[in-house]
């Protein structure tokens, strides 16, 4: 699509998914996501779709995007897109991407997140049938090809696709750096990075890194207010079932009544745990970011000079350019030739 016709896209979506006539439709696609996957509650895809609506449905957005970003390519490729499916719509970001570069749109959409996706797609066809997108089952004959996975099948997909153009994402995580500056207020807003999605996002914050003098009670005390997201099953699960794991096996731990907080020097918890980790100095926190930037999708906390900092409640607001694992999908999309 020329950006014309694409802007033109966004305006409509935006409309859209805001029209009363429209209503009936989107509640019909809601209720099968939440058959469909039994971690999608109606909160957490009503949370999905309203950050889809103000982060990536925004004409004046990507004004300022094509500003920064004015390439397309001369002629279009068809463009295999693999997507996740932890979150509801969490591939909307390469579809539009890959439309906005000039490229075709070829999804294979993940058996978790089916419906959510599909309405979506459905709302671009209604657009125009001219929108370049196709859901396939088999990538085939594709000129590239942008892959989420796990580790396991990250490994699979850029074996499988080493001969063409390829982004092949695998497991990540956030998290999030304390140094004893923080205000009440940030402990709220640490809060919605970690309990967001009920922490299933690579964007949620799995490990706090605090210095080995820092007092986390103060802490401790917000994040024990959040007890919403005992109300799902499977949360629930998860934190009793931990809960049970660490008490027969005399794990050390805090037990804030909705979430397991665990001193370790792993990066990545389970769902219902988070992992505390303390550092002696700045230098020694630097070396452990630097040692495991391939797993940190962002860094929440103060200002600094990483790339991939974000502030305190910010995680799950990524915009245009914010860049899953830090590659520049639209450079890759309009690199292709």
């Amino acid at each position: 699509m020329r950006k014309e016709s694409f802007l033109q896209l966004i305006a409509f979506l935006s409309d859209y998914f805001t029209k009363s006539s429209n209503k009936e439709k989107i509640e019909l696609f809601v209720d099968r996501a939440k058959n469909e996957n039994p971690w999608f509650s109606e909160h957490l895809i009503r949370e999905a779709m309203e950050a889809v609506q103000k982060q990536f449905f925004d004409v004046a957005a990507w004004d300022a995007f094509f500003l920064q970003h004015p390439h397309q390519v001369p002629a279009s490729h068809k463009v295999g897109l693999i997507l996740a499916g932890n979150l509801p719509a969490v591939g909307i970001h390469d579809v539009l991407m890959t439309l906005a570069s000039g490229n075709e749109a070829y999804i294979k959409l993940s058996s978790q997140d089916k419906s959510i996706m599909l309405l979506y797609v459905q709302a671009m066809q209604e657009f125009s049938s001219d929108v370049p997108i196709q859901l396939i089952e088999r990538l085939q004959g594709m000129d590239a090809v942008i892959a989420t996975g796990s580790d396991f099948s990250g490994s699979y997909f850029a074996h499988y696709f080493a001969t063409i153009p390829h982004i092949i994402r695998k497991n990540r995580t956030s998290i999030a750096v304390l140094d004893g500056s923080e205000s009440q207020e940030d402990f709220h807003a640490l809060a919605s990075d970690v309990f967001s999605y009920y922490g299933l996002g690579c964007r949620n914050v799995s490990t706090i890194a605090i210095p080995e003098a820092y007092d986390p009670t103060p802490l401790f005390d917000v994040l024990t207010q959040y007890h919403w997201v005992l109300d799902h099953t499977k949360y629930s699960n998860n934190y009793q079932y931990h809960k049970t794991l660490f008490l027969l096996n005399q794990i050390p731990h805090f037990d804030l009544g909705n979430l397991l907080i665990q001193e370790s020097q792993d990066l990545v918890s389970p769902v219902g745990v988070v992992y505390l980790r303390k550092y002696a100095s700045p230098d020694e926190l630097q070396s452990w970011i630097q040692t495991s930037e391939g797993k940190i999708q962002c860094i929440v906390g103060a200002e600094s000079d990483h790339e991939n900092q974000v502030g305190f409640g910010k995680s799950q607001q990524p915009g245009l350019s914010d860049f899953a694992d830090g590659i520049d999908t639209y450079a890759f999309l309009t690199s292709l030739s």
